[in-house]
């Protein structure tokens, strides 16, 4: 019982720091404000959480959380190599930029967390360049892929599509039809190793095919 109270204290005081946060951001927000708004000392708060920071280490991991189970999800379906990896870079990128059109004021936060921490970002990085990879050796399993070194192909992928997918570059080109050239990337990409070499369409707004050659 007292593990299930302290559970639900914590996710009252994250839940009640992600609502002050909205409303004072990043940098003004304080313990204080979090106490108060839930009506308790700012000495029980720090019975679960230490510092401002830990707080918002607390938030970050959850956020990322949501990121990997959308983006394992993706990975794990019945489909081939080729349409998992479109469709993660794709469908992630969707749902960040709809993210922000719906609830800028959300991701302004999140992006001024991230920004104070670019820890979280290399883990973030890590974490979809770590999806790539393993969708590549199954890609390679099945005869899907020739076998070239998944390590290698996603880094490739990871730094190719960091325009559609980090946080931090999203808000730069939310005006433009970004989908057609991150769908362009990764197919040009994928087309230097299949075994089944598909007919590409027009390199779309400058896409290059110089990074196939990087992996073949």
């Amino acid at each position: 019982m007292q593990s299930s109270s302290q559970d639900h204290n914590r996710s009252l005081i994250l839940e009640t720091a992600k609502t002050l946060l909205r409303r004072f951001g990043v940098d003004k927000l304080t313990v204080m404000d979090i106490a108060r708004s839930l009506d308790m000392s700012h000495a029980n708060v720090y019975r679960f959480y230490k510092t401002k920071a830990e707080i918002l280490d607390a938030i970050i991991d959850e956020w990322l959380l949501k990121v990997e189970s959308f983006v394992e999800n993706i990975a794990q379906r019945p489909v081939s190599a080729t349409e998992r990896i479109e469709a993660v870079v794709l469908e992630l990128h969707r749902k960040r930029r709809e993210k922000l059109l719906e609830d800028a004021e959300f991701y302004e936060t999140y992006r001024r967390v991230i920004e104070l921490r670019p820890d979280v970002v290399a883990k973030r990085r890590e974490k979809i360049h770590n999806v790539f990879k393993k969708l590549v050796e199954q890609g390679i399993e099945s005869g899907e892929f020739t076998s070239a070194a998944p390590e290698e192909v996603a880094t490739v992928l990871k730094d190719a599509t960091s325009l559609f997918l980090h946080p931090l570059l999203i808000p730069t080109c939310l005006n433009e039809d970004t989908e057609p050239r991150a769908r362009a990337v990764v197919r040009y990409i994928l087309a230097g190793i299949s075994t089944q070499k598909p007919k590409l369409s027009p390199i779309i707004d400058g896409v290059s095919n110089a990074a196939t050659n990087l992996i073949q």
